[in-house]
């Protein structure tokens, strides 16, 4: 099964206090402030939590003499020992917190520096290597070409979540946006939205974790 934004937005216009139809077709038939709400719980729920399905690696051929290279479109995140996972081979490249020390000069990549959103190898490479950069992709799906999506517009986008997680990620989706679209805290159905959403949201992060790791997650 693959989970479709046409198939979420129906899924929360079924609920029983919705006020949209739900038998939409196409994407010409959704009502802007639902889009709205289902983007929004979406992306607070991929962005609140580093799923391990959200990890991707970025692949750059170098060019001899060029040393400015394109970030991924996603987060870089550092490990315990502030090591960032960008590599030349299998050797972590070390990372340059003042770049204004260091000179221009050409030879094997051993370490890096941000320059706006681009980052810059050191020393510039003179010959072609390959980089790679494990990142979390900050995309929520793709569309029907297969192109990554930052947000869900189309009745065939897809959202990107593994097949066995697709219902609890649906379930956490539905419940945060009902809890979102309701205007205040005092309504009678925000406590019962605000349990089920946690309670979807804690599942989705305990079975994403795979065998053997710790099921225990607060938020």
């Amino acid at each position: 099964m693959t989970l479709t934004f046409l198939d979420l937005y129906n899924s929360c216009a079924s609920q029983e206090w919705s006020m949209f139809d739900n038998d939409a077709a196409k994407s010409d038939e959704f009502e802007k402030s639902l889009v709205i709400d289902l983007n929004k719980a979406v992306t607070e729920i991929l962005y609140s939590y580093p799923f391990s399905f959200r990890e991707r690696t970025h692949v750059i051929f170098t060019v001899p003499k060029i040393n400015t290279y394109s970030m991924p479109k996603g987060l870089v995140v550092k490990d315990e020992q502030g090591v960032y996972p960008i590599k030349l081979n299998s050797n972590n490249l070390r990372y340059i917190d003042k770049p204004e020390t260091v000179d221009n000069k050409k030879g094997i990549p051993e370490a890096f520096f941000i320059k706006g959103s681009k980052f810059v190898l050191y020393p510039s490479p003179e010959e072609r290597f390959i980089v790679s950069i494990d990142y979390l992709t900050l995309a929520v799906g793709e569309n029907k070409d297969g192109d990554e999506i930052f947000t869900l517009q189309k009745e065939d986008d897809i959202i990107t979540v593994p097949e066995h997680l697709e219902e609890i990620f649906k379930n956490a989706v539905i419940s945060r946006t009902m809890l979102n679209s309701i205007a205040s805290e005092k309504d009678e159905n925000y406590s019962a939205y605000k349990k089920q959403s946690e309670i979807a949201y804690r599942q989705l992060v305990k079975y994403s974790k795979g065998v053997g790791q710790e099921k225990s997650v607060k938020i």
